[in-house]
């Protein structure tokens, strides 16, 4: 989207914008650095007219996320108090921007921290699933859309069955709540200021789901670095140590990760969706590393044995 374009629909939240700088990555949505002439500064955020329902519902979440004191960039509304502005390109929300800087992943400290506002977001949330859609409430019915309308080689059908069939069976011993469902460390922003200040954003992948969902997520997004896991749950048991009764089943939920990320990439390249990615290529890559995730579980992202 042209600087001009993006500026004019950005009007429509009537506020004295003036400038947009684009920022880089983003496998699923288009983002950009927006500044004001009072010096005040916002995220405009622009995702597919595909993925709109979803988008929604992790704004309403960020929305309510920030009004029980967790920072999350929650939307600003527009006038009227809509979320997104609907354009021909996709759909358009402004953010209130998050200060503060990615986590260092080879810092343990960095990493508690990670995992404790992990466990803070899950306990300001809660389990009010009312802001999501039907699809994306567990047992996850956009699971079972996936394997009746994606087209997709036997054998993955029958692992993606098989992790969600375990995972359906292992819940009612869990607890669940509405989970961030993609919490890398490009979704934390750590305060210079103090740890209750840090943030977490970009809620477009939120769910309901078994708390160790995230977690898994966070292991599987953090598996490049050794020990991150055990930092990671560190962190979350400072804020949430009951969270200790369900890891015997966080094996299981790394491998429901792997899942979904097959689902993900298979549905990328059902649609030729390239974006974020190195083309083709990156999205078979990313689906046969998924499909092993499923069947084989590296030993640097199992539960530590102290938590086990």
């Amino acid at each position: 989207m042209r600087h001009d374009r993006l500026l004019s629909a950005l009007a429509a939240w009537d506020l004295p914008l003036e400038h947009a700088e684009p920022l880089h990555g983003g496998w699923n949505s288009i983002t950009w650095l927006v500044s004001s002439r009072t010096g005040d500064r916002y995220v405009a955020k622009l995702a597919d007219t595909d993925s709109a329902a979803a988008y929604l519902s992790g704004l309403r979440v960020a929305a309510r996320a920030q009004s029980r004191g967790l920072t999350s960039g929650a939307p600003v509304p527009l006038v009227g108090g809509r979320l997104v502005a609907e354009l021909e390109e996709g759909v358009l929300a402004l953010l209130e921007y998050v200060p503060g800087r990615t986590p260092d992943t080879a810092s343990p400290q960095d990493l508690r921290r990670m995992g404790a506002l992990l466990a803070r977001a899950h306990r300001v949330l809660g389990d009010d699933a009312d802001d999501l859609g039907e699809q994306h409430r567990w047992p996850w019915p956009w699971v079972r859309a996936c394997l009746r309308d994606l087209d997709m080689p036997e054998h993955l059908r029958r692992a993606v069955t098989e992790v969600m069939q375990e995972a359906r069976e292992a819940a009612p011993l869990l607890r669940a709540g509405v989970v961030h469902g993609d919490p890398g460390p490009d979704s934390f922003r750590l305060s210079e200021h103090s740890p209750d200040l840090d943030g977490l954003i970009d809620w477009g992948a939120v769910l309901q789901a078994p708390l160790l969902y995230d977690l898994a997520c966070a292991a599987v997004l953090t598996r490049d670095t050794p020990q991150a896991l055990r930092h990671l749950l560190g962190g979350y048991r400072t804020v949430d140590p009951s969270i200790a009764r369900d890891l015997e089943h966080l094996d299981l939920f790394v491998r429901v990760r792997w899942m979904a990320n097959a689902l993900y990439f298979t549905d990328r390249i059902a649609r030729g969706v390239l974006r974020g990615s190195g083309g083709p290529a990156a999205n078979e890559e990313g689906l046969a590393e998924a499909y092993a995730g499923m069947r084989a579980l590296p030993a640097h992202i199992r539960v530590p044995p102290e938590y086990g």
